[in-house]
């Protein structure tokens, strides 16, 4: 285990969260919330740890299965909500947003719910083409296709679509290069088009997209709005940055930073600009961006050297990467632990390279 702590692609890791430590002094950090981001980033320490027991490739064989699984059973309960079943039944509560046949999530929101189904969706694909067995086929290509409907058919949100689109992109890059790249953004865009006027939820969601969009610039951001509120995030974290821009203003200093700039505007402040780059230019400026993409490039680079790690690595991190443009995934507690498990894969499969 030790040998893992000393892995080169974990030494910019390292200095993250030594440098995060240390702005626990800054006058601008809340001390409060700064407990809560560094036990949330702290997990990240944990990536060695699992690291050494990953090592055995029968145990990332369980972790993948135990995934696919767990999500088959979600998609599931997911089905039976939309057809009216109490979600009771399986542990979950209804509100007025989510577990409700017009929302059926399960368990969490529809971010991480179309997030971990974008995911399964890779997975299942790549299930179905390895597989020699005509029965299994089949039954992963159901999963596929349901998954396909629930995330495009069934759950709100748009952050879901946006990363799927990461597994078309890699499909087109892996078989025709920068063409297959291209060609696959344009299938996938006119697909969303002839999905625009044939699925009443995408419609419903981009006619939204559009009317919020309009509202911003016809006046200022409308609160209770997607757009309206990320465009306020966006806004008031690049002025705040602009403030601090080397160093930030600590952990736990989000809130306080852009509390001058959302008063402005008529907005309450937030502490989670849900965008994991703009997160980290707030609390550690610059310096914690590098550190972050430093850590983050290093893990792109080393699964692209090998067959494996490019078929179920890095794709995975391109869609976190897509995901941290749209949320901070980092702070949500399910998508952050997941993080922890894929990076240290990595790391437990390329122990010996």
């Amino acid at each position: 285990m030790a040998s893992f702590f000393s892995r080169s692609e974990l030494i910019p890791l390292w200095l993250l969260l030594g440098f995060f430590a240390i702005t626990y002094f800054y006058p601008s950090n809340d001390r409060t919330s700064y407990l809560e981001f560094i036990s949330k980033y702290g997990r990240l320490a944990l990536i060695p740890v699992l690291a050494s027991v990953l090592m055995s490739q029968a145990n990332r064989h369980i972790i993948g299965q135990g995934f696919l699984s767990g999500m088959a059973i979600v998609l599931a309960m997911s089905y039976a909500i939309w057809f009216g079943i109490d979600p009771v039944y399986f542990g979950a509560k209804a509100t007025d947003m989510y577990a409700i046949p017009s929302n059926p999530t399960v368990f969490k929101s529809h971010i991480t719910h179309n997030f971990f189904l974008v995911v399964a969706i890779y997975l299942w694909l790549l299930c179905f083409f390895r597989t020699e067995k005509l029965a299994l086929k089949g039954v992963y290509a159901a999963l596929t296709l349901l998954g396909l409907v629930n995330l495009f058919g069934m759950i709100d949100g748009r952050t879901g679509w946006l990363v799927f689109m990461v597994i078309p992109l890699y499909f087109g890059y892996q078989k025709l290069g920068f063409k297959g790249f291209l060609l696959a953004g344009f299938v996938f865009a006119a697909m969303l088009v002839a999905a625009y006027f044939l699925v009443d939820n995408i419609h419903d969601r981009f006619s939204t997209t559009w009317l919020e969009i309009q509202q911003v610039l016809r006046d200022k951001p409308q609160q209770g709005t997607s757009i309206g509120e990320r465009v306020i995030y966006l806004t008031s974290s690049w002025s705040a940055f602009l403030q601090a821009p080397f160093f930030g203003y600590g952990l736990g200093g989000v809130q306080g930073a852009v509390q001058p700039f959302t008063s402005a505007a008529g907005w309450p402040t937030f502490y989670n600009p849900h965008n994991q780059f703009l997160m980290l230019m707030l609390q550690g400026g610059l310096l914690a961006l590098v550190f972050y993409i430093w850590f983050f490039g290093l893990a792109v680079f080393k699964s692209a050297t090998s067959v494996w790690s490019s078929t179920f690595v890095l794709p995975l991190l391109m869609i976190y990467f897509v995901g941290n443009l749209l949320n901070s995934f980092h702070f949500d507690f399910a998508e952050s632990v997941a993080f922890v498990i894929l990076y240290a894969v990595l790391l437990g499969a390329t122990a010996w390279d």
